[in-house]
């Protein structure tokens, strides 16, 4: 009688975890809540650094005055290289210059946005 009672609930957990199986399994579908099957397309989410929005779509002459609100300053920007990174991402090196002195920034295209990038090479000054 107890293997019966035992055999009885074996039954019934198998019975869940095919009944979790097709739940799981009906998730994988690319078809979505719409059912089309079609995946929308991420937005691009808007740029909040104006150094980054600069790099991201420079002026045609490639340098800009920017109020930088956190620092209470205007610095000046100006795109010194651009190229395709090893990675395939097209890629902006910005020059900062501020009270304090010139700075290189480094930004790389990703996705549908755009990020800083830490630069392979450091600059130093030759002596």
């Amino acid at each position: 009688m107890l293997s019966g009672a035992y055999r009885g609930r074996q039954m019934r957990g198998s019975g869940i975890l095919s009944l979790v199986a097709l739940l799981l399994a009906g998730c994988g579908g690319t078809s979505g809540l719409g059912g089309t099957g079609e995946v929308a397309p991420l937005a691009p989410r808007p740029i909040l650094d104006p150094i980054a929005a600069f790099a991201a779509d420079p002026p045609n002459n490639a340098q800009a005055q920017v109020f930088l609100a956190e620092r209470n300053e205007t610095v000046t920007l100006r795109i010194m290289r651009h190229y395709a990174a090893a990675s395939g991402r097209e890629c902006r090196e910005v020059r900062v210059t501020q009270r304090g002195g010139d700075s290189l920034r480094l930004f790389c295209r990703a996705g549908t946005g755009w990020i800083e990038a830490r630069p392979l090479i450091a600059q130093t000054d030759a002596r």
